[in-house]
């Protein structure tokens, strides 16, 4: 897929009345967070690159895939602005919405690398109520020794949802901060 220019795309969109500076963001906007307060753009971006754990990529996977596809969506309605029958906010929009709905898809069908037996054992004792601390933690790896079955919840990047609900989109201003 080299070749693929998006710089070609933006002049056509340039061209055309209404889509100047306007973009479609796509990702995890700033503002949302998990119960201890950290940034889900910022563990999204863990998980993307891996700082510290095994790098769980979605973003970069599903662009790879349906760059085309948004493009080819863009183009089908650049017609339809010209003629007056959308707007330019509308035609980003629906590519915005494709794009959010294709990495929502990357994470649910992403099963690599696996979660480690400790991980999916304190998803198990957290969900149960139990704290999760450094202590905790090397309770489970113990009891992954001795041989306790950790349970089935080894879903990465779907825990608790908030990863993947957080997943937005939203037509702005090029170079505006991400908001939704």
């Amino acid at each position: 897929m080299s070749g693929f220019d998006l710089s070609k795309i933006e002049a056509t969109l340039n061209r055309v009345k209404g889509f100047d500076n306007m973009v479609a963001q796509v990702g995890v906007p700033q503002g949302p967070t998990y119960d201890n307060g950290k940034s889900v753009a910022y563990v999204a971006a863990i998980q993307e690159f891996g700082y510290g754990v095994h790098a769980r990529p979605f973003f970069h996977p599903a662009i790879k895939k349906n760059k085309l596809n948004w493009a080819k969506t863009l183009g089908k309605c650049i017609p339809k602005v010209i003629a007056g029958k959308e707007s330019p906010s509308d035609s980003l929009n629906e590519v915005g919405s494709q794009a959010q709905l294709d990495i929502q898809t990357e994470i649910i069908n992403l099963y690599a690398p696996a979660l480690s037996p400790i991980t999916v054992l304190l998803r198990k004792w957290r969900k149960g109520g139990e704290k999760i601390s450094g202590k905790t933690v090397g309770k489970a790896a113990r009891a992954i020794a001795d041989g306790i079955d950790p349970g089935s919840d080894d879903k990465p990047l779907i825990d608790d949802g908030i990863l993947i609900s957080s997943i937005d989109h939203a037509v702005n201003r090029k170079g505006s901060e991400f908001t939704v």
